[in-house]
């Protein structure tokens, strides 16, 4: 839990809870004193929950034959109960929707779509995790494929009060990056060179810096895409815990020709 400094010279005291559970409940009691008077608030918190039903999902159009479709995770975790479907269209092409509900570890989801005759594979992870950092504090915003990219081009976006903006790109092949946030973040040379596209931030600041860093690393047959929701807090900020969660797959597979088409893949609740 934090205040956010810089609001309370604007009088507002208001307290952040970060992954509310149900040990959070109860009664809170807000105590303020200035040099005119004293004010005193009391709010009650009530927190409900269940079970999860949050399921990510897996999808691909205009493929033949009809391929197979895999799930796994990190940390591997068994017992995982998809549900897929496959439905031909007039032309005998096969749309595919795998669904899978997400479990209440930390995960990283993959779905792999193989070829009914084994003869190429198709991959695409997703993971979104929550990361907090301090003002002026440098951070890493991690973002490494769960399997190996030879060749792979990379891009960082930056999301906030539902605008987006390009961060930087970088194609392995060329080894060229193209850096619209020049002195405030970049990539780790020593790394990126090994496939690690964690973007480091530098000196970020609290509202500028606060939203959605998302990170795609595209390969031959093969996507990874990082979300990390990031919360920058003044040096003042205390925090009670961090957490993170993950989710998955966007994944490509083959049309009659072989050639790879595009597929989309979401999280629903």
């Amino acid at each position: 839990m934090y205040l956010l400094q810089e609001q309370l010279s604007k009088g507002n005291a208001s307290l952040h809870l970060n992954e509310c559970g149900i040990k959070d409940r109860g009664r809170y009691r807000c105590l303020v004193n200035s040099t005119l008077d004293q004010q005193e608030s009391f709010v009650i918190m009530k927190v409900e929950g269940g079970l999860s039903n949050k399921e990510v999902l897996c999808q691909s159009k205009d493929i033949f034959p009809a391929p197979r479709v895999q799930w796994s995770t990190l940390p591997r975790e068994d017992n995982l109960r998809p549900t897929t479907q496959m439905v031909p269209n007039s032309k005998g092409l096969y749309s595919i929707q795998s669904k899978l509900r997400m479990s209440e570890n930390i995960l990283t989801y993959i779905c792999t779509v193989n070829s009914t005759y084994g003869s190429q594979s198709w991959r695409s992870s997703l993971q979104e995790r929550v990361l907090v950092g301090k003002v002026g504090r440098e951070l890493s915003i991690p973002c490494i494929a769960p399997h190996n990219l030879q060749i792979f081009s990379l891009t960082w976006t930056f999301t906030r009060t539902n605008k987006s903006s390009i961060i930087l790109s970088y194609n392995n092949r060329t080894i060229h990056t193209s850096n619209n946030w020049l002195g405030q973040a970049g990539l780790e040379q020593h790394q990126i060179l090994k496939g690690n596209g964690s973007l480091l931030l530098k000196h970020p600041k609290t509202q500028e810096n606060t939203g959605t860093y998302t990170c795609t690393l595209s390969g031959l047959q093969s996507r990874h895409v990082a979300q990390t929701n990031v919360t920058i807090r003044s040096k003042a900020g205390t925090l009670s815990r961090d957490a993170q969660t993950s989710l998955s797959p966007d994944t490509s597979s083959s049309s009659s020709g072989g050639t790879p088409r595009r597929s989309q893949a979401s999280r629903e609740t």
